[in-house]
């Protein structure tokens, strides 16, 4: 992890807005809140990977067949890697420096820059546009996960609705029921799939590589389907965690400006592949 006095000199060299996350759509209120999340015991590396086996998994829903995520259906992937975090400020700072990479929404005076601050340097990055975190992966020597590859990683090959199971855990995730309403530090929580990939379900939504088209068997006549949206997945700290599955598909225009992260993936070597199936 970049060490914060090293991410507070490399801030200097930018200009930062308020800390924060400008919010799409505002929950009812509530006065209820989880109990308190257990801190994760581990301390995050920046860009460490998980190795995911190939084989089947469950992809979709069949709870509601008027959704984009039915039907609920077996796909069978190689082996690919996957970022164990999410994306941080710090890491995609330290990416605009060494590449002089500004961002699409620097254009329009709102993008990542103005919710980086000393205090949320290991945060997830947000408000970042598709082509930001394609960008990103790629200076990593690495691409952003399909949105199969993303839905594997989060729920195992058993299809589950949560990271860690069917049931629904309060605290486990920072979600809308644990109260934060913000982003908070990768790790944080013990949001942690089948596989040791954490913050899957709660923190940010983030982008994958995949465009938004209909499953094959899907009965939803979506003329959104197609070559234009850009798919997000996962829930973040202003969505109802309780009330939601990980097989949920949304979908963006690339150059979106919203608390939107991202992770990125890469295909695994046949020696890397075949070390996942020995386990």
């Amino acid at each position: 992890m970049i060490r914060k006095a090293l991410f507070v000199a490399l801030a200097a060299l930018l200009v930062f807005g308020a800390v924060g996350c400008a919010k799409k759509e505002e929950p009812a209120a509530t006065t209820e809140t989880a109990a308190p999340a257990t801190p994760a015991k581990e301390e995050p590396k920046a860009g460490e990977m998980v190795l995911i086996p190939a084989g089947e998994f469950i992809l979709g829903s069949n709870d509601d067949k008027l959704t984009s995520a039915y039907p609920e259906h077996k796909v069978n992937l190689p082996a690919f890697w996957i970022d164990k975090y999410e994306v941080t400020n710090a890491e995609f700072l330290k990416f605009s420096i060494d590449k002089s990479y500004s961002g699409e929404g620097a254009k329009e005076g709102k993008d990542w820059r103005q919710f980086v601050s000393a205090a949320t340097y290991n945060n997830p990055v947000v408000f970042i546009t598709w082509n930001d975190a394609k960008a990103y992966c790629e200076g990593q020597g690495k691409r952003l996960p399909t949105e199969e590859e993303w839905e594997k990683a989060a729920r195992g090959a058993s299809g589950f609705r949560y990271p860690w199971g069917e049931k629904w855990e309060p605290g486990r995730s920072n979600v809308y029921e644990t109260g934060s309403r913000n982003p908070g530090p990768i790790g944080e929580y013990e949001d942690v799939s089948p596989y040791g990939v954490r913050d899957m379900l709660g923190n940010v939504q983030e982008w994958t590589g995949s465009w938004y088209k209909a499953y094959k068997g899907s009965v939803k006549g979506d003329p959104n389907f197609g070559e234009r949206y850009r798919v997000v997945r996962g829930a973040s700290s202003r969505l109802y965690g309780s009330r939601f599955g990980l097989w949920i598909r949304s979908a963006y225009v690339p150059n979106a400006l919203y608390d939107f992260g991202c992770r990125c993936a890469k295909d695994a070597t046949p020696e890397e592949a075949a070390k996942a199936a020995a386990k």
